[in-house]
């Protein structure tokens, strides 16, 4: 397997979401996130494999649980988001994304957030900011049109706890007695309304976890620990697939320079 070529990478990151700005991202390993990606390039084209389908764009949006087999973005500077799957208007962007893996989007659409894209490359957005960027992006991508219905607040609620609940200690029986609903139903309704198991959501939820987690000084299987993880390589193998990179290459200073984002 190739290594990844990884050049001026700024990551904002949240739980459940991140904006990583990238002036080069060359990765060949293949990923399957749970969450929609999407990827808007500034400068040169990039090229993405999704489910066999090849694109060479300027943007596109990969469906959650597509297999992205690669990306090669050589001095683009990308913009690659993370979009919360817990965010009410995910449902409308599932139903615009249908059965289609990858769909390629016209950057032109996006013309009322580069300019502070520009600015977030530049490092002169605020973390706050970024954060309403995201959000600002995700209601270009579903539409103005699409009606955005409220989320159950059951669920809300249990996404809330999983949010800082170790891995290990996931018993979708005790959520379930806190949000007032029997086992079965919380399992069909989660489902029905993130798109995703509750069970898979718990991982996802612990990788964000480790990850906001992570301090200087601190290593990374400390943190993994904390987040209720096996070991290293158990939460490299969900890391991985949530973000297509190691752990090690994330948390790399003289890599990536991160900023998490309250």
């Amino acid at each position: 397997m190739r290594e990844p070529v990884v050049e001026g990478v700024k990551l904002y990151y949240w739980h459940g979401g991140l904006l990583l700005l990238a002036k080069s991202l060359v990765l060949h390993r293949p990923t399957t996130s749970i969450a929609a990606t999407l990827r808007i390039a500034l400068r040169e084209p990039y090229t993405i494999d999704v489910d066999g389908q090849r694109l060479s764009t300027r943007a596109s949006i990969v469906a959650p649980k597509s297999r992205r087999a690669s990306v090669e973005a050589r001095d683009s500077d990308m913009a690659l988001f993370y979009l919360p799957i817990e965010r009410p208007e995910y449902g409308g962007l599932r139903r615009r994304l249908g059965n289609e893996s990858v769909v390629e989007l016209e950057l032109d659409d996006f013309s009322p957030v580069l300019p502070k894209l520009q600015q977030a490359f530049d490092g002169k957005l605020a973390g706050s900011d970024v954060k309403a960027l995201a959000y600002e992006t995700l209601g270009i991508l579903v539409g103005s049109n699409t009606e955005i219905a409220p989320m159950d607040p059951r669920i809300v609620r249990s996404c809330e706890i999983l949010a800082t609940l170790p891995l290990n200690e996931f018993n979708i029986e005790a959520i379930a007695q806190q949000v007032n609903l029997s086992s079965s139903r919380l399992r069909s309704l989660f489902k029905q309304t993130i798109g995703h198991s509750i069970g898979e959501y718990a991982r996802w939820s612990a990788v964000w976890q480790a990850l906001g987690q992570y301090t200087q000084g601190r290593t990374f299987t400390d943190v993994a620990m904390d987040a209720g993880f096996f070991d290293l390589a158990h939460v490299s193998r969900n890391f991985v697939e949530v973000f297509g990179i190691s752990p090690t290459l994330a948390v790399d200073s003289n890599v990536v320079e991160r900023h998490y984002v309250p």
